[in-house]
């Protein structure tokens, strides 16, 4: 699938590793890796071996799945000594890792089951320099994160959110509806939807779940 200037990683190619038990699962990450204008400079079913080939051919990039000889989160304390250490997606098969693994600085946490366009989106997003969450993580990751200096979506300072926005912003976290939380402070539907806008706006945010990823890596549900 071809991407357009604006869907690429493009101008200067950069090159990924991919490293998971299953080569299926490698070949397809490697197909979509491809599609996003990055070079992969190898793939294996071994940790140490992702280690070793990141290292070798200075690359940028590694996705990390299930490895036969060693954890998720030795491959990345391993990754992240490297210099310059290479930016790692993780994908998980469950949610209990996640804390640990986002401890560890990894650079995007994604399910194993990602689809083509979420993967290819969060590649894109990590080489902006953005740290991304799958919405299924979410729940293990509430309250575990600590805050992360980043810069905002338009380029600025860091986020900054009113006492307000962060209540509602909690409110969100936990499954309520706008009506439901418009009851909970006392305050009309439509101001909730005032404030909810203001939210998705400060945090680049395109709708509730992306809103939900992105202020649990910037640590503002701590």
């Amino acid at each position: 699938m071809e991407q357009s200037v604006e869907q690429s990683v493009e101008p200067s190619v950069k090159r990924a590793v991919v490293a998971d038990e299953a080569a299926l699962l490698r070949s397809g990450v490697g197909a979509v890796l491809e599609s996003c204008g990055l070079e992969v400079v190898g793939e294996t079913h071994s940790g140490r071996a992702a280690v070793r080939l990141a290292a070798a051919d200075d690359a940028q990039l590694l996705v990390l799945g299930v490895t036969t000889d060693l954890d998720p989160a030795d491959v990345i304390r391993r990754t992240k000594r490297l210099r310059p250490p290479p930016a790692v997606v993780a994908l998980l098969r469950g949610r209990e890792d996640a804390p640990a693994l986002v401890s560890l600085g990894v650079d995007a946490l994604l399910m194993r089951t990602v689809r083509t366009d979420d993967l290819t989106d969060a590649v894109l997003r990590v080489f902006k320099g953005e740290r991304v969450v799958a919405p299924a993580l979410l729940p293990a990751l509430v309250g575990e994160v600590r805050p992360t200096p980043r810069v905002g979506p338009a380029g600025g300072s860091d986020v900054v959110l009113t006492s307000r926005e962060r209540e509602i912003l909690a409110f969100l976290a936990e499954g309520l509806a706008n009506r439901e939380i418009a009851a909970e402070i006392f305050v009309t539907l439509a101001t909730v939807k005032t404030h909810v806008a203001h939210i998705y706006a400060k945090l680049g945010a395109r709708n509730r779940n992306d809103a939900l990823g992105r202020a649990v890596a910037l640590g503002l549900l701590g």
